[in-house]
């Protein structure tokens, strides 16, 4: 496998598109922000639904965190979303090339999945799901295993994706605040 394609963005903390702030820890652990005030990328609500290229355990630290999950239906004719493959060497904005990688139809797998602080769940690989957040949610991350093809991202058709998220448009300093905030009122909120 070639491992320079996955190289890990260097920064400890970054900002994602999806509109969470990453913090690297040790032990293949991810702190996860969601704040309503942070930046997502233009085509958010239309590109929501993603996947990840390994397993995945999350505890809910602050608030309350909404999964849906999806399924490609054999629709053709009635494809809903274009799928994007993510692999390469990272851009200068931090994040990895958007290679289109074919049309799906998806559907709903299940009902809404509502995670609350101090509870757990699990996502394996390549598991096609969205994430909603109401105010500021902390999770903690732990990946599990790894696989060699990249993660995708479903952009409904004819929604222009946004190729040029700016991982650094905060400083670290930003992010940092926006974390202190996040725990701060958090948990006088709960």
């Amino acid at each position: 496998m070639n491992t320079e394609k996955f190289k890990e963005i260097s920064e400890s903390i970054t900002l994602h598109g999806l509109g969470f702030i990453q913090i690297k820890l040790q032990g293949r652990q991810r702190l996860h922000v969601w704040h309503p005030e942070l930046p997502r990328r233009k085509c958010f609500e239309h590109s929501a639904i993603h996947d990840h290229r390994f397993s995945f355990t999350s505890r809910v630290l602050i608030g309350v965190q909404k999964n849906q999950y999806w399924q490609a239906m054999p629709w053709k004719g009635e494809e809903t979303h274009d799928a994007y493959l993510h692999e390469g060497e990272r851009m200068p904005c931090g994040g990895r090339p958007w290679i289109h990688s074919g049309q799906y139809a998806l559907e709903k797998k299940r009902g809404l999945e509502v995670i609350r602080a101090g509870e757990e769940y699990h996502v394996a690989e390549y598991n096609m799901h969205s994430t909603e957040s109401d105010g500021i949610v902390i999770t903690l991350m732990t990946k599990r295993y790894e696989y060699p093809k990249g993660a995708r991202s479903f952009c409904e058709i004819g929604v222009e994706p946004d190729t040029n998220f700016d991982r650094y448009q905060l400083s670290e300093s930003e992010l940092w605040d926006v974390v202190a905030d996040a725990f701060v009122s958090g948990y006088s909120s709960q």
